[in-house]
């Protein structure tokens, strides 16, 4: 199973996206249903943010592309900014609960990294930056 989203970088979109991983969690009694709603929310708002700070914003789009198996799940959210500089790739999956300040933002992709199996980031472009997770699964074969 596969399938690919291109949704608009907006809220409507991290709206519709939920509800889109939600079914397709139910319709594949998929286990960790709620991880892997939160994991790719989390992906698609960061997309959204990303790109609300860059200009002709309104003629791009985020593409979230999910590749399903017997083993695993694998997610990718690809959108039009810049993305996370190389060298603080390592840092943006870390947080220090000593400095935690209870902001809405930062801790994100922490959360992400400790919920799945692997999570990596790609440079495709000088605008194009990917976020991809997998996640290993076991589908119930009686279905």
């Amino acid at each position: 199973m596969k399938f690919t989203l291109n949704v608009n970088p907006d809220t409507q979109a991290i709206a519709f996206v939920d509800q889109v991983m939600d079914n397709y969690a139910n319709v594949y009694n998929l286990p960790y249903k709620k991880e892997l709603r939160f994991v790719v929310h989390e992906l698609v708002i960061n997309a959204v943010e990303a790109m609300g700070k860059i200009d002709a914003c309104s003629e791009k789009e985020i593409q979230i592309h999910v590749y399903q198996s017997n083993e695993e799940i694998k997610v990718t959210v690809t959108d039009e900014a810049k993305g996370i500089a190389e060298n603080d790739w390592d840092k943006v999956l870390q947080y220090d609960l000593n400095e935690l300040d209870y902001s809405d933002r930062g801790r994100g992709l922490f959360f992400v990294k400790n919920m799945v199996d692997d999570i990596w980031f790609e440079h495709i472009s000088e605008t194009k930056f990917l976020v991809g997770i997998s996640k290993k699964i076991y589908i119930n074969e009686g279905l």
